[in-house]
């Protein structure tokens, strides 16, 4: 059972970076309401979601998640085991290659605004949280199946 909550807590996790901010950039004044009034097609630049930054794609990769944890967990599926631990693998990957290098570029607010920030949302953590759940989760399945082939030999 842990491997199954393990695995639905991971695309839990996955459905909400989505909705979460993975970057931000704090402007010099604080506020991008400033911003606003006077452009906000660059006002919308201050936070990206995972649903900008992901396309969505992390809702697809939750419900995969969802559904090798049940597979690996409860079904004792080797093949779903691995495919946990590529998927948890893959958004690590992703995270550290694609979202993480975000997280410290201003971007155009930069260019605009001289004392601009950027910096790393909770959607980047749970990015994070999720994959090595995830992929903990297909190890610990393969590991438990290692271990009731022995107990069975």
């Amino acid at each position: 059972m842990g491997i199954v909550a393990a695995s639905l807590v991971a695309a839990v996790l996955l459905f909400a970076t989505e909705l979460s901010t993975v970057a931000s950039v704090d402007v010099a004044s604080g506020s991008c309401e400033v911003i606003h009034d006077t452009d906000p097609a660059l006002a919308d630049r201050c936070e990206l979601s995972g649903l900008e930054r992901n396309g969505g794609s992390f809702l697809v990769v939750g419900a995969a998640i969802a559904a090798m944890g049940v597979g690996a967990g409860l079904g004792r599926s080797r093949p779903a085991a691995v495919a946990l631990i590529v998927l948890g693998a893959g958004v690590l990957i992703w995270t550290l290659a694609v979202d993480l290098p975000v997280t410290d570029e201003t971007g155009a607010l930069g260019e605009s605004f001289e004392g601009a920030t950027a910096s790393a949302g909770s959607g980047l953590w749970l990015e994070l949280v999720a994959g090595v759940l995830a992929a903990g989760a297909g190890a610990a399945a393969l590991l438990v199946q290692r271990l009731d082939h022995l107990v069975d030999a």
